[in-house]
């Protein structure tokens, strides 16, 4: 007989209101390995430039690789312990994603990146030390998805179809994030491609990634199993029997699904994980404030948290609180 799937309503473990300086949007946020929340600044008006888009042959709509000017940006990082503010400038990232580095540097990538005839390319990666001086660029391709940074320093990106398969350039077959998730050192020199256990699909999207303290996790397409990458680069594959989730939290033998197709955008399981397979154990409703809207915010799982970002409030939902 199967079990009944329990219903559990999940209350913060935390909230806080992130600092914003007047006359400034975000424009990009993540969450670090140590829990922090993290946002990209910029003044009102350039925000517009950031999600530039450009028309392409065939009438299609796509985002610019590269904002038309540079501009400055402030950003803010929030902890238990407080907030620090870091000027940036000279920034042109589109669509930007954000991380920090070991170090106390900050990883700044465009997630469209151009390859050009000849077989050059763009330098969709910036990292900028403690004061505001960019360091160094790279390469870290078209497409991106998801970009975390392990406790190595080891930047992890993520890649949508369009990364995997090719365009802006890039060639099918031949671009760069034809893995679908890549590991790379904090410098950009590729140091491992995923490639599924047997019986599992490569990735043509990586929906979403968690580089979480003792190991890497992935949810992709096609099937939608979710995988674990451990600090020898071995792969393990499980199914899920959940399709279109955004994001997700890990714990202790089990992790929490967020997201999902059409009416299932908010939806949020908890599975436990086997030797073989996964099973559903409990649909989980975050309990947030009635003026909160759930399909309005960002969620971002990292570690064993997630967390639900709406305006300026800030929610962490830990797995490990769960009964």
């Amino acid at each position: 007989m199967t079990n009944a799937i329990r219903r559990i309503a999940l209350h913060p473990s935390e909230a806080r209101m992130l600092p914003r300086p007047t006359g400034f949007k975000p424009v990009s946020v993540s969450v670090g390995l140590n829990g922090s929340a993290i946002r990209l600044l910029v003044q009102d008006e350039a925000a517009e430039g950031v999600f530039a888009t450009r028309e392409s042959p065939g009438f299609a709509i796509f985002p610019k690789t590269n904002t038309q000017s540079e501009y400055s940006s402030i950003l803010v990082t929030s902890s238990p312990a407080g907030s620090a503010e870091l000027h940036l400038s000279g920034l042109t990232a589109t669509y930007p994603e954000i991380e920090l580095l070991p170090g106390n540097e900050v990883l700044v990538v465009a997630s469209r990146c151009q390859r050009f005839p000849d077989g050059t390319h763009e330098l969709n990666a910036r990292v900028y030390d403690a004061s505001g001086t960019l360091k160094r660029e790279f390469l870290l391709g078209d497409g991106i998805s998801h970009v975390q940074a392990d406790a190595r320093g080891n930047i992890w990106v993520g890649y949508f179809d369009e990364g995997v398969y090719g365009n802006f350039g890039w060639e099918p077959g031949a671009a760069f994030g034809a893995a679908g998730l890549s590991c790379f050192t904090y410098h950009g020199q590729k140091l491992w491609d995923f490639h599924p256990p047997e019986g599992f699909d490569f990735i043509s999207d990586c929906y979403a990634l968690n580089v979480s303290r003792t190991a890497v996790w992935a949810y992709y397409y096609t099937g939608f199993p979710i995988a674990r990458i451990d600090s020898n680069w071995q792969v393990r594959c499980w199914k899920t029997e959940s399709a279109g989730a955004s994001t997700f939290a890990v714990g202790k033998e089990r992790f929490l699904l967020y997201g999902g197709y059409r009416d299932e955008g908010t939806a949020c399981r908890l599975f436990k994980i086997s030797d073989n397979n996964t099973e559903l154990v409990a649909q989980v409703s975050l309990v947030l404030p009635a003026e909160i809207e759930l399909s309005k915010s960002t969620v971002i799982g990292r570690d064993e948290a997630l967390h639900v970002i709406s305006g300026d409030h800030w929610y962490q939902f830990s797995i490990e609180s769960l009964d």
